[in-house]
């Protein structure tokens, strides 16, 4: 049976906007008056859609947008209201229109007898596998709310790591594109005016090779600036492949200072992950089948997979870890306290707080070690550019006197 979606105005004099399920539109049109309502607007809820999604131009769902979804949710459903409601009232208020798309696509569908995590499970760029996994689980378990509260602790610890690891390469960063603006006013504008007067004398090596740099540069920007451009494109493309990105994953994780906040990065993600997915009622093998796809690196993602294939096989998961040299010590210490005690989601929990905390403090490391590298070759640069000048302006002096 068709789903309308009406706007009016109700017999107390508020207006009204919601969805209502007749045989056609005169039919939902007479139930609506015979309420009391007076209808302003009424059309199929297909058409509704359509006209929605006409303007939506496909850009995904913020994290944020969907942390404030679930964390919402997750009040509606402890103060008992239903979830067909919670979904309705979490539509209206929802920021973006691709947001109020999908949930109201969600509460049509739930509204019509499907199950909310199949509704969610049609949104899989909004609603990962994962999330739609837990909530499958909480279904049947019945322990959807405390499902739902825990999508929400596990979405803003996620949040608030990857907010952390970008804090710490901001300034790094700013002082990068600092250095080279600085570079480039050197050379384009500063060395140029130099060069006029130091032009047929005999200069000094440095001032020299300066004044021979700024030249070949300022000649061949054209082509230097083409030749930048494709090599940024082939080495995007080069990335772009499976293999290219398998190998760069295998060896990054071992690159001095950074590595190994990349790998503890992705352990606590996979940790986080698999705590979540085992607290919220998945069995241990759809819990290791469905963390590997959330892990973005390959090689790590063919390691987790290569573990479920030897679990499948009777050994026990700290046994397949502990032959993986990616995961620490600990790690496998926690699986084993967790499968010698049953209580594999706490101590997976565990592990993710224990790794997430070492995590901060290397990228503090990181973060001292890189910004005075970076000052310093700033210093270093602008120094070497000035020496350089300074020495060829004495030698003009010199040659003057």
């Amino acid at each position: 049976m068709p789903i309308y979606r009406y706007t009016a105005i109700a017999p107390d004099g508020t207006r009204i906007k919601n969805t209502i399920t007749a045989p056609d539109e005169g039919v939902a049109s007479r139930w609506l008056k015979a309420e009391g309502h007076i209808v302003q607007n009424l059309f199929e809820l297909a058409e509704a859609d359509a006209s929605i999604r006409k303007f939506d131009i496909g850009f995904p769902v913020k994290t944020r947008e969907r942390i404030l979804f679930f964390r919402m949710f997750s009040s509606l459903i402890h103060a008992n209201v239903s979830i067909s409601e919670s979904i309705g009232i979490l539509q209206n208020q929802a920021e973006t229109r691709k947001m109020k798309r999908i949930l109201l696509q969600v509460k049509t569908d739930i509204e019509g007898g499907t199950p909310m995590s199949d509704a969610f499970t049609k949104h899989p760029k909004t609603f990962p596998p994962t999330l739609t996994g837990m909530i499958r689980a909480g279904e049947l378990g019945g322990i959807l709310d405390v499902v739902i509260e825990r999508i929400s602790d596990d979405l803003e610890k996620r949040a608030a790591l990857r907010t952390r690891m970008l804090l710490a390469l901001i300034y790094p960063a700013i002082v990068l594109v600092v250095s080279l603006a600085v570079v480039a006013f050197l050379v384009g504008f500063v060395i140029p005016q130099f060069s006029v007067l130091l032009q047929g004398r005999a200069l000094p090596p440095n001032t020299q090779f300066l004044l021979d740099t700024a030249d070949l540069l300022t000649d061949n920007f054209g082509k230097i600036l083409l030749g930048g451009l494709i090599l940024t494109g082939t080495s995007i493309l080069v990335m772009a492949t499976d293999t290219t990105r398998r190998y760069i994953d295998r060896y990054k994780i071992y690159l001095p200072v950074v590595g190994p906040v990349m790998r503890y990065g992705v352990i606590v993600q996979f940790a986080r992950t698999f705590a979540s997915l085992l607290g919220s009622g998945i069995t241990l093998m759809d819990a290791l089948k469905s963390v590997g796809a959330t892990i973005s690196n390959l090689e790590v993602r063919d390691l987790i997979q290569r573990m479920t294939q030897q679990v499948t096989a009777g050994d026990n998961l700290s046994s397949a870890l502990e032959k993986q040299r990616f995961f620490t010590p600990m790690a496998a210490a926690m699986i084993k306290i967790g499968e010698e005690t049953g209580l594999m989601d706490q101590a997976m929990s565990t592990t993710a707080d224990l790794h997430e905390n070492i995590l901060v403090n290397k990228i503090a490391r990181m973060t001292s070690l890189i910004e005075p590298a970076l000052i310093l070759i700033l210093g270093g640069l602008v120094g070497y550019v000035a020496w350089g000048l300074v020495a060829g302006m004495l030698s003009l002096y010199g040659q003057a006197t």
